[in-house]
């Protein structure tokens, strides 16, 4: 059963985000403008939006820099003002374009409130459901992901080390965070709800990639019905649980 405050996500004319959450939107949707000359920081930005751009469609191993110096309008030469190699542009793009903590920032956003202590308290589910809204309103840096980590599976790939250890890295995150759970889950339980909700994501992801038309938001939530279930959540999956109960000043 998709929470009211849920229902949004499912009529919205779009499941992107920016549209139902607040109006707000990721910065970095949008390359700089084009321009005679940039700063350092809008180029360094650039280079790496495009470099993520073409990985997205041929892989690491298919990248070449002249491919980003054709694409940005500079010489492969010039990009060495900017990057070591290309082992570094990947290094940076996955570091500075994909776990970030704007990331992390949108999906807590509407996932807490304030508790009777004056502690924020978070909700896994709600904080779930915005990861994958996060996700859904930038789609090419999503099948980024699944390209590179499809290729990552080769231990010889310079982001092999990242993906292996992205699990954990992310648990780490996960694990210290203020949640509001239900009495039966406890941390052990947590993680293994984690690990559940982030394979149960990577599929999904990897299928809307695969066909449009598939609506991820929807299918989401049927999932949730099933990782969260009423009688085990109820009052633990959204803010606007307790909020509509006993509203917090």
């Amino acid at each position: 059963m998709t929470l009211a405050s849920w229902e949004p996500f499912l009529t919205a004319t779009s499941p992107a985000a920016d549209q139902v959450l607040n109006g707000t939107r990721p910065s970095g949707g949008d390359e700089p403008a084009k321009r005679k000359r940039m700063s350092t920081e809008e180029r360094h930005l650039q280079i790496l939006r495009t470099a993520a751009k073409i990985i997205s469609v041929k892989g690491y191993w298919g990248l070449s820099l002249q491919d980003i110096a054709d694409e940005i309008g500079i010489s492969e030469a010039a990009l060495y003002h900017y990057i070591d190699s290309k082992e570094d542009l990947l290094n940076l793009v996955l570091s500075e374009n994909y776990d970030t903590t704007e990331a992390t920032q949108f999906s807590a956003l509407n996932a807490s409130t304030l508790g009777p202590d004056g502690q924020r308290i978070y909700f896994f589910p709600r904080y779930c459901l915005n990861t994958l809204l996060y996700n859904v309103q930038r789609p090419e840096m999503a099948q980024l992901y699944c390209v590179l980590s499809g290729e990552a599976l080769n231990p010889e790939h310079p982001a092999h080390q990242f993906f292996t250890a992205r699990h954990i890295r992310n648990w780490e995150l996960v694990g210290s965070i203020n949640w509001l759970l239900p009495p039966s889950v406890d941390e052990d339980r947590l993680y293994d709800l984690y690990t559940l909700v982030t394979s149960a994501a990577d599929g999904l992801q990897s299928r809307w990639l695969a066909d449009d038309g598939i609506n991820p938001v929807e299918e989401w939530l049927n999932f949730s019905d099933l990782i969260f279930p009423e009688d085990t959540w109820a009052g633990f999956r959204d803010p606007s649980e307790i909020l509509n109960d006993s509203p917090v000043d």
